[in-house]
């Protein structure tokens, strides 16, 4: 009898690492998806020019849900959209990661001793006119 299953390797579904990423990955792409929602939806509302705020935030609280429900009916009804559905978890992960550390970068606060030594110098050296000039003249010739 020959076997009809795939013949490449399976991995370990109790492999946690596999699991979290699974999870995360899941998650970020439905929430991008809600996100590129409400920022389509938001984007035609301006265009609409609605005036009203509280009538923009009730037809976005209807409308974003049945969206994004039409939308993933017919992701799971489509093979293609689910496969590539199934690859852009990938790319949402990377984007995340890339947000989540550029916004560590901007907002990072160094706050160890060197950093305060460093500090302090600068301080100090501008109250000193010869430590300006020869900063200076070292940033210049640098």
């Amino acid at each position: 009898m020959t076997r009809t299953d795939s013949t490449a390797p399976k991995l370990d579904e109790d492999d946690p690492i596999k699991v979290l990423f699974d999870m995360a990955s899941y998650w970020a792409t439905i929430w991008g998806l809600i996100a590129i929602c409400l920022w389509l939806e938001h984007e035609v509302l301006k265009r609409l020019d609605i005036e009203s705020a509280s009538v923009r935030v009730a037809i976005l609280l209807v409308s974003t849900p049945a969206i994004f429900l039409a939308t993933v009916t017919r992701i799971q009804k489509n093979p293609k959209a689910r496969l590539i559905l199934e690859r852009a978890r990938y790319v949402v992960i990377l984007v995340a990661a890339a947000l989540l550390g550029a916004y560590l970068h901007a907002n990072h606060k160094d706050d160890s001793y060197e950093n305060a030594l460093r500090d302090g110098a600068v301080l100090s050296c501008l109250k000193m006119a010869s430590c300006k000039a020869a900063a200076t003249e070292y940033a210049n010739t640098r």
